[in-house]
């Protein structure tokens, strides 16, 4: 055994307390001798017992173990046993340490690490300090979440309102659990997940201008806040071309309108008699998308439209697969339906059904999430829609609803926009963060937080530029001046988990050799040890032993 403090280290103070620990001793020695009663000997061990425990807290001994330091399993001190002893024996590891017992050793022993093989880091807390001194080792990281706890989530932190926001993530769940997106008190997608390990996906449109800040909870408990930003979606000229009027294009009209876009419907009341209805203004209006039924297929203003690479969608299908061939055979798509029901409609939700047949897979064909609506890419983009009538949701008052089926089609079918900038969220504070830039307007700055950014433009496509940023605070962040990104705390498991991930890139190292350590007990124990004798010395003149 020997002590952490160097006899040739000791200072003044050192020497002071130990000369004060020895003199303790004689006068609890000599007093006893003078008051030597029947039971000195109890009294005289446990005087010395206590001394003894006086000085193992002050110079607290440890002793050299040698060590198999081939494999070394770093964890969490708040990590269970069972599963610390579960990777240990999994793993076939030598040693363990909690973080701080390691980061103790690297500083009382500068070469312990570079004697070092493969390290194992189980769970979130070691430190990017710990790790850096690490980064000639090969390591292997086995991230720890509790139970309910999140272990992945992704969202887009900059959207265009009217987009669709989609939130994906993993996690693994106790018992069986609702996962909800709510905003204040009104759910805007949920999901019943099953007790054990799930990825999950929710989807909503998004309705404000500016800061939206909404809740993910599982069962009442919050998960996380979701925080992002949305700027002003950019109008589009919308061309209804109807046969006859009807309930179901005159409320999509009316929905689109009043969400800023230039709409005109024209619709054939009699022969020869067109009536044409505009909202908003329409003046030298040219649309971007023409929304009509597939009888209306071969009609010369929807082929112009599609030669010229605009959208056109069909609603109102009466007969799927007399549909399909008649808009194939006129503007050369390739739609391909299967019965699958032999009901006259499929339910996909309350209020909401569609015909009972599923698009058979194509190529340029991507089907529109959860609805049974799909779009083709040929010279122009090429909607097919399923769904029976919609308006009745709109009716109910389930404008929510509404939106995000509608939201949902036309973010298939709006062209590319001139400037869509990508930023994945959640952004965690002090973690270096990628955003990407798509505009035909070349910036070789950008405006982010208080500082300018120089931008990396990219060398395939001249119309796209990125950058890497480290954001030091946290909350919402200015971005271009018009918009703002939200960055989160690193307080959380998932985000210590992003802020490890730099420094645990493996590399290659040499076999290591076996080493001596010095093994130091915890000083709780000799605190223990001078509790309990006081104890002793308390209740033996009570009990006489």
């Amino acid at each position: 055994m020997i002590f952490t403090q160097n006899i040739l280290n000791f200072t003044l103070i050192d020497w002071l307390i130990i000369i004060g620990l020895c003199l303790l001793l004689a006068v609890q020695l000599w007093s006893l001798w003078r008051k030597k009663t029947e039971r000195f000997w109890v009294k005289f061990t446990l005087n010395t017992l206590l001394w003894i425990s006086v000085c193992l807290l002050y110079f607290n001994p440890s002793w050299s173990k040698n060590i198999d330091s081939n494999k070394v399993l770093i964890y969490d001190a708040d990590i269970p046993q069972t599963i610390i002893q579960a990777n240990k024996d999994s793993l076939k590891i030598g040693e363990v340490f909690s973080v701080s017992a390691f980061k103790q050793k690297m500083l009382d022993k500068p070469d312990f690490a570079s004697k070092l093989g493969q390290i194992y880091v189980l769970g979130q807390e070691a430190t990017p300090e710990i790790l850096s001194k690490l980064n000639q080792k090969t390591i292997s990281w086995i991230p720890y979440f509790k139970k309910d706890e999140l272990q992945d989530i992704n969202w887009n932190g900059l959207l265009k309102k009217g987009e669709i926001q989609e939130i994906t993530g993993k996690i693994e769940v106790s018992e069986s659990k609702l996962l909800k997106i709510k905003f204040g008190n009104q759910t805007l997608d949920s999901l019943k997940l099953p007790r054990g390990f799930s990825n999950f996906t929710l989807r909503f449109p998004t309705f404000a201008i500016g800061r939206n800040e909404m809740s993910l909870t599982l069962d009442q408990d919050l998960l996380q806040n979701i925080s992002f930003f949305t700027t002003k979606n950019q109008a589009q000229n919308i061309l209804f071309l109807l046969n006859n009027p009807d309930f179901e294009s005159k409320t999509l009209a009316d929905w689109l309108g009043r969400n800023g876009n230039k709409v005109e419907t024209i619709t054939t009341v009699a022969k020869n008699t067109q009536n044409k209805v505009s909202i908003n203004n329409t003046k030298n209006f040219s649309p971007n998308i023409i929304i009509t039924d597939p009888s209306n297929a071969s009609n010369s203003i929807v082929k112009k439209a599609f030669l010229e690479g605009k959208s056109v969608l069909f609603i109102n299908v009466e007969n799927p697969n007399v549909a399909a061939q008649n808009i194939n055979q006129n503007l050369g798509t390739k739609w391909s339906l299967k019965r699958i029901s032999n009901e006259n409609n499929l339910p996909i939700s309350q209020d909401l059904t569609a015909h009972p047949y599923e698009f058979q897979v194509e190529s340029f064909q991507k089907n529109v999430a959860d609805y049974p609506v799909s779009v083709q890419k040929r010279v122009g983009k090429v909607g097919f829609s399923l769904l029976n009538e919609t308006f009745p949701i709109k009716l109910s008052g389930d404008s929510l609803t509404y939106a995000k089926i509608w939201n949902s089609i036309f973010h298939a079918l709006n062209p590319s926009s001139d400037n869509n900038t990508i930023v994945d969220a959640p952004i965690f504070q002090d973690v270096n963060k990628t955003i990407t830039l798509n505009s035909s307007k070349i910036e070789n700055s950008w405006h982010l937080a208080n500082d300018t950014i120089q931008t990396l433009r990219s060398a395939i496509n001249p119309f796209s530029s990125k950058t890497n940023y480290v954001f030091r605070s946290n909350g919402w962040q200015t971005f271009q001046d018009s918009s703002e990104i939200y960055v989160e705390e690193n307080q959380t498991a998932l985000a210590k988990a992003n802020l490890l991930k730099p420094y645990l890139k493996t590399s290659n190292v040499s076999q290591s050799q076996a080493q001596a350590i010095d093994v130091t007990m915890p000083n709780w124990i000799w605190f223990v040890l001078i509790v309990f004798v006081l104890t002793l010395l308390w209740i033996e003149p009570k009990l006489g032993f």
